[in-house]
């Protein structure tokens, strides 16, 4: 995909790293895709490996400026390129706000005052939040598998404050059901060498117990859409039942869709064209007000 630049800006802790796809373009819409708890925004909605097939690939990125839009993601500090605290722990969810708050900043900068928000897993509980007293700086919202947190403490507390992804974690976590081998072996391959060692943030903040997203306060619109074997932990379920968190967002203009045949990593699963295409048909529409 040709447009690609990858760079650097500022964050509240250091500097963050960025990609952006299609931007040079102009494009009328930019969607910001925020990471989830364990890589990079590069790595989850960027994947690629050598071999895969052309009319086959693993980048939502890709998928994203084909169908109009720019597109452009992060590493949350601590994570990948972006500049490591000292302390993994304190990698948490407030924090991770803070760095989107940045990230939309510098696209703000660029011309595009309302761009789009999508988070997968512990990213959807940083947009969720972070659209609860942002709503004038964001259009329309996508919840992917989102943890949305509250409910039970998820134990043991971490003693350690960086997270190990291995590739045994990562080729078993990719749901062979769900996934090709060559690329769930790729993925794993990759976190392995490439982003090892990831803050533990994250799980600390679930041991200690989360802020959950408030629906009655996310009055943007609202796509939630999961794999439908997804979810069923209880740190994704977190302090909702998922139906009843979308019954009570404060907006009209949403949607819930379940995708069959594929899961927690639904969007580099079989399936995952049609969670792409689920997601540019929900941000086509720019909304009033």
């Amino acid at each position: 995909m040709s447009d690609t630049r990858d760079f650097f800006i500022t964050g509240p802790a250091g500097r963050l790293s960025l990609r952006s796809k299609g931007l040079a373009a102009r494009p009328a819409q930019v969607v910001i895709l925020v990471q989830g708890a364990n890589m990079s925004g590069q790595m989850g909605y960027d994947f690629a490996f050598e071999g895969a097939a052309s009319d086959a690939g693993y980048s939502m990125m890709d998928a994203l400026v084909a169908a109009g839009f720019g597109a452009l993601t992060f590493s949350v500090r601590g994570y990948a390129l972006s500049d490591k605290p000292a302390d993994g722990f304190s990698v948490q969810t407030d924090a991770a706000i803070e760095d989107l708050d940045t990230v939309v900043d510098w696209v703000r900068a660029q011309g595009w005052a309302r761009p789009h928000l999508l988070g997968w897993s512990w990213g959807g509980r940083i947009t969720g939040r972070y659209v609860e007293g942002h709503a004038d700086r964001v259009d329309r919202l996508v919840l992917m598998d989102p943890a949305l947190g509250g409910g039970q403490k998820i134990l043991p507390v971490p003693t350690d404050p960086w997270w190990t992804n291995s590739y045994a974690y990562f080729i078993d976590r990719l749901e062979p059901e769900f996934s090709e081998d060559a690329a769930r072996e790729a993925l794993a391959r990759r976190m392995d060498s490439e982003e090892l060692k990831a803050p533990n943030g994250i799980r600390m903040e679930n041991a200690l117990g989360t802020k959950r997203v408030e629906p009655d306060r996310v009055t943007r619109p609202t796509l939630m859409i999961y794999g439908s074997a997804a979810a069923q932990q209880n740190y994704m379920q977190g302090g909702w039942n998922r139906l009843d968190f979308y019954d009570k967002l404060a907006t009209q203009d949403k949607a819930y869709v379940l995708i069959p045949g594929c899961g927690d990593y639904a969007h580099l699963q079989k399936p995952r064209q049609r969670i792409w295409q689920a997601c540019i048909d929900f941000l086509r529409h720019p909304s009033a007000g």
